[in-house]
């Protein structure tokens, strides 16, 4: 009988972590649309968006230590789930539910996440080809400048008056 409580517990901890895995890809989500935002102004925030880069890093290990939990959990119940299905057949589909949404979350973020990537492209070129025309810009004058200081003599002068 207690053996039978205690994976009760071990099945309530199971959905609570994947309860909790489905709020933290909500939140993923939600930063990862406020990065789409940033990515398509004209200017990007690059501050803003390291900081929501952070946050997302700081979930995203919080998923895997929840998913390591969750197999933990698994593996210590798995027998007596699969023998005894009948007896968590409400806890089954509970999860069973909150997998769907937790997969639908993680399609949609890596959807989102694989536009935002074309977006960061876009913008990367774009800052390369204007770092590029600098570069051409400041040669070009760099070689104008030395050009004209090299065809100026010393010995003549702009201002010389051939009438004395």
């Amino acid at each position: 009988m207690e053996k039978k409580l205690e994976n009760s517990v071990y099945v309530t901890m199971m959905a609570d972590s994947l309860k909790r895995k489905e709020k933290i890809l909500t939140f993923i989500y939600e930063k990862t649309r406020e990065q789409e935002t940033l990515l398509k102004d004209e200017e990007l925030d690059v501050d803003a968006f390291q900081k929501l880069v952070d946050e997302k890093g700081e979930r995203i290990d919080e998923l895997n230590e929840l998913d390591e939990g969750f197999d933990a959990l698994f593996q210590m119940v798995e027998k007596e789930i699969v023998a005894n299905r009948g007896n968590y057949a409400e806890e089954i589909q509970d999860m069973q539910k909150t997998i769907a949404s937790v997969s639908e979350l993680g399609v949609k973020i890596q959807a989102l996440e694989h536009q935002n990537s074309g977006h960061l492209k876009i913008y990367l070129s774009k800052k390369r080809k204007q770092i590029r025309d600098f570069h051409v810009n400041n040669k070009t004058a760099a070689n104008y400048y030395s050009n004209m200081s090299n065809t100026h003599k010393p010995e003549q002068s702009y201002f010389f008056n051939e009438k004395k």
